[in-house]
């Protein structure tokens, strides 16, 4: 059958390596008690219309709660999270109080639609606001849009902005209204997520 005499040997050695490099993997994997996972260790799941991360199981297509919200805006948008919620609260409402842009459009922070840099939106609507698929993808946009404005407060004043910091450098840039500069601070200031 095999005509090279060194075919068969070399078949053998290759069949045993790979049988000892097995037999070596079987029974190492390390188990981690459900009680030591972290969030920080899992991954947001998205799935058709729901969303998965830690315990947590929501629908896309339904605004959840600022908290749950947040929970997600941590893994997913870092460090923005909590700046997130405080512009989706002033913008388009807290808990089950949504503006029509958020329930229809799924602008939670009322976003224009972008003309150059990246972005998850849909399109715009009529009266230029972005619009998204979910309520997710218009966190993850924002947290995009926040990502080049630190860019930019980062090149004028060689520092890494706080949340405060970054309201300050929006204003006149996505809002130049005086009371939604006050309101946005008054929300990050007070507000109780955990």
């Amino acid at each position: 059958m095999f005509k090279n005499k060194i075919a068969i040997p070399t078949l053998v050695l290759l069949f045993l390596t790979v049988a000892a490099v097995g037999k070596s993997a079987f029974g190492t994997e390390v188990v981690i008690p459900v009680s030591d996972i972290k969030p920080s260790d899992t991954s947001v799941v998205v799935e058709k219309d729901s969303l998965y991360f830690d315990t947590l199981a929501l629908s896309l297509k339904k605004i959840p709660t600022v908290q749950h919200m947040y929970t997600v805006g941590k893994k997913s948008i870092g460090k923005w999270a909590k700046l997130f919620i405080a512009v989706k609260i002033v913008e388009s409402g807290n808990d089950g109080d949504n503006s029509i842009y958020a329930r229809r459009d799924f602008n939670l922070t009322g976003m224009r639609q972008p003309k150059s840099r990246k972005t998850l939106s849909l399109g715009r609507t009529k009266s230029n606001y972005a619009t998204f698929a979910n309520w997710y993808d218009c966190m993850v946009d924002f947290g995009m849009y926040l990502n080049g404005m630190e860019r930019g407060f980062k090149k004028k004043f060689h520092k890494t902005p706080s949340n405060r910091d970054m309201v300050l450098y929006m204003f006149g840039k996505y809002n130049c209204h005086p009371v939604w500069r006050d309101r946005v601070l008054y929300s990050l200031k007070n507000s109780k997520l955990k």
